[in-house]
């Protein structure tokens, strides 16, 4: 008897995309980002791979459908409603999520309020004994200004603290900027570890770091793969996913500790271990786009080597071409199961 491929399970569900409407003037919808018809497309395209249906709606029209018990029957939502300036309703779509217990991709409303807030992620990190920063006082010119629920890097400062906005202030950490894209693996049955990227600025500084502008330009530094990553690395990372109640995807964001400039050979050699790291923030619903992305680097970087391989394989056995966005979506939907 053929073996049941654990896929099969979540091939023909009903997947809801609620995206910000571009048009949407209400002050709970303010966006950094509206979503493009690039990435709702690639998350339709998952869908079909899977041979769903697709269900797609903004927001507003969400909700209402939701109150007036008008939405057909769904079996997972897709949530792009995030970049919001508030967690407040950033919320909004998980907890209506919630309410109806519709499972929501990528995170509820617990995961939003505790991982967004830089401030309370901190303290979750600490409490899962990863390396962070320490708190400056203002005076202090040696930290790096966060704001306290922003994303994308908006508003961080470098030796300087806002004290009249919402933020934390901390000892900036030379060296390098980091992050690790975490997916459920159903074979493990818990949050897996993807390939790190750390990133490399162009002028070889370890005093640069990912800044407003450097996300906005995308041309100042280059990302590459960190081909070690201790295992006690990734057994905090995975507790701390948990801790957030996150078990779908995510990433986590860190600063290496470092005082010499990384050239080839030394980024070829390169093992990160868990004292030279320092918790920077986890990400709950991480953007996931197509080529100059850190998602998509670390999922193209996949190989027999690691452990999430296989996983690959396995979809791959029902769906021809396994994307960085079906691959999400099919384990998100097992996650759930």
């Amino acid at each position: 008897m053929k073996k049941r491929n654990i896929f099969e399970e979540i091939m023909g569900k009903t997947v809801a995309i609620v995206y910000a409407f571009e048009g949407e003037k209400a002050p709970g919808f303010k966006h950094y980002h509206i979503w493009k018809s690039d990435v709702i497309s690639e998350w339709l395209k998952a869908i079909q791979d899977l041979k769903g249906l697709p269900f797609i709606l903004d927001v507003r029209t969400f909700v209402e459908k939701a109150m007036a018990n008008t939405l057909p029957n769904i079996d997972f939502v897709i949530n792009l409603n995030c970049g919001s300036c508030e967690l407040s309703p950033m919320g909004l779509v998980p907890s209506v999520c919630g309410f109806l217990s519709i499972p929501c991709i990528p995170c509820d409303t617990v995961a939003i309020v505790s991982g967004e807030n830089k401030h309370m992620a901190n303290l979750i990190a600490s409490a899962n004994k990863i390396n962070v920063p320490e708190y400056l006082l203002p005076d202090d010119k040696n930290g790096i200004y966060r704001p306290l629920n922003y994303g994308s890097s908006v508003g961080v400062r470098k030796g300087c603290c806002l004290t009249n906005k919402k933020g934390i202030y901390q000892k900036f950490i030379s060296g390098y900027d980091i992050t690790t894209p975490m997916v459920y693996n159903p074979f493990k049955k818990t949050m897996d570890i993807l390939p790190t990227v750390i990133f490399i600025p162009k002028s070889g500084g370890t005093e640069w770091f990912y800044s407003e502008e450097e996300n906005i330009s995308n041309t100042g530094y280059t990302r590459k793969i960190v081909k070690k990553l201790s295992p006690n690395i990734e057994k905090k990372y995975i507790k701390l996913a948990n801790s957030f109640s996150i078990n779908t995807f995510c990433r986590i964001d860190a600063r290496f500790q470092c005082v010499d400039t990384l050239n080839e050979t030394k980024l070829e050699n390169l093992e990160l271990s868990l004292q030279d790291i320092f918790f920077t923030e986890i990400n709950p619903m991480p953007s996931i786009r197509l080529k100059n992305n850190e998602f998509f680097l670390s999922f193209s970087s996949i190989n027999k080597s690691t452990d999430f391989y296989k996983v690959i394989l396995e979809l791959n056995e029902i769906i021809e071409n396994v994307t960085l966005h079906n691959l999400l979506l099919a384990c998100a939907m097992l996650s759930y199961c």
